[in-house]
């Protein structure tokens, strides 16, 4: 594919510069992709670009590119990963906002506005159906211009799974001596121990920590339930879970599985830090019955080992939002919020669609 005019501006009055479409076979392109990243993300792994990119099984990423008409300087790159999504037995095709960056000397409106608009022309102009978008509070206001709509607010859940460190961190905090902590953690790690011993532990669990144990179970039959349920939420066949989680080049990632005799009825996908967190990316159930089982399970699991909470991130709605505080986690806000943009040529009742059910869109959707 050759460079595509898509959209022109000027910068600061002085700089022109034009939007094009990224080429995934083109090596400048790529290189050039790959140094927006590291001089402006974060955190971006090896092999992300082969992966996410060229390999994912719903389609390839699409990516627009910023770039100086007098030089031909790429200085900003924005993406859009497909993804498929249900809702009542329907499936739609969308795009997720992803890899946003503009170098710091131009980041200025024009720029940025610019690329997230052609963005989004280039994913009506493939047939996809929507745009979801997570904008970090640098971004919101972008994101508001191109008119994306807010859904839902971005949530964290934590649920301790040993209490020690954060006793010692609010006693210091209080001024009081940081020894009581010892003492004071036994007799709360007991308690909540006895909880959640107590607590249902409906269905069988499994850790499945490789493609192989993947390819074992009846994956294709939680597919079909899961398409069929009353709820908005993304494609998790068989194909996108091993592609997602099981090939991802830079992240040790396992699933840890719920079942109901041999049918897999729900799972959540997790890794681990150096802090002691266990970092839960992903989950779905095919009935609001199992997830309060499925996280006393994965509790358990963990507290065998030496670590001392259990994170989650998510936008959701406030139905979620109860259900995850009844299966023993603690909500906290953050500045972050999703937001939808429909394609103009399709019709979707977005009010409707999000009121049905215990909707959410976890990390493993927005940080790739």
């Amino acid at each position: 594919m050759v460079w595509e005019l898509q959209s022109t501006g000027v910068i600061g009055g002085k700089v022109k510069f034009k939007i094009v479409l990224a080429d995934k076979n083109n090596p400048d392109h790529i290189c050039a992709i790959q140094r927006l990243w590291d001089n402006n993300l974060r955190f971006i792994g090896e092999g992300r670009f082969e992966w996410l990119y060229q390999n994912n099984p719903a389609g390839d990423t699409i990516t627009c590119l910023a770039v100086v008409e007098k030089t031909g300087e790429i200085i900003g790159t924005a993406s859009a990963m497909c993804r498929n999504f249900h809702f009542d037995g329907k499936t739609f095709k969308a795009g997720i906002a992803i890899d946003f960056a503009i170098d710091v000397e131009y980041r200025v409106f024009g720029p940025a506005l610019l690329l997230q608009r052609t963005l989004v022309e280039q994913a009506w102009g493939q047939g996809l159906d929507f745009m979801l978008g997570f904008p970090n509070l640098a971004s919101q206001g972008i994101v508001r211009r191109v008119g994306y709509e807010r859904i839902g607010n971005s949530m964290r859940f934590s649920r301790l799974i040993r209490t020690r460190d954060k006793l010692t961190a609010v006693l210091r905090e209080r001024g009081l001596p940081t020894l009581l902590a010892g003492p004071a953690s036994v007799v709360l790690d007991a308690g909540l121990y006895l909880k959640t011993r107590l607590s249902g532990s409906q269905g069988t669990a499994r850790t499945i920590a490789s493609e192989k144990e993947f390819g074992d179970y009846q994956w294709r039959a939680f597919q079909y339930g899961n398409i069929a349920t009353h709820t908005f939420h993304g494609e998790y066949g068989e194909d996108f879970i091993r592609w997602r989680y099981l090939q991802c080049p830079y992240k040790d990632y396992q699933l840890f599985s719920l079942f109901d005799e041999q049918q897999p009825v729900a799972f959540l996908v997790f890794s681990f830090s150096d802090n002691g967190l266990v970092l839960v990316d992903d989950f779905r159930y095919l009935e609001e019955k199992w997830l309060a089982p499925l996280f006393h399970h994965f509790w358990r699991k963990m507290h065998r080992n030496v670590h001392v909470a259990i994170n989650v991130g998510l936008v959701v709605g406030e139905n979620t939002e109860k259900l995850m505080t009844d299966a023993g986690f603690i909500a906290r806000p953050s500045e972050r919020w999703g937001g939808i943009l429909s394609n103009p040529d399709i019709s979707m009742d977005w009010r409707k669609i999000l009121n049905e059910g215990g909707w959410y869109i976890a990390d493993g959707e927005i940080d790739l």
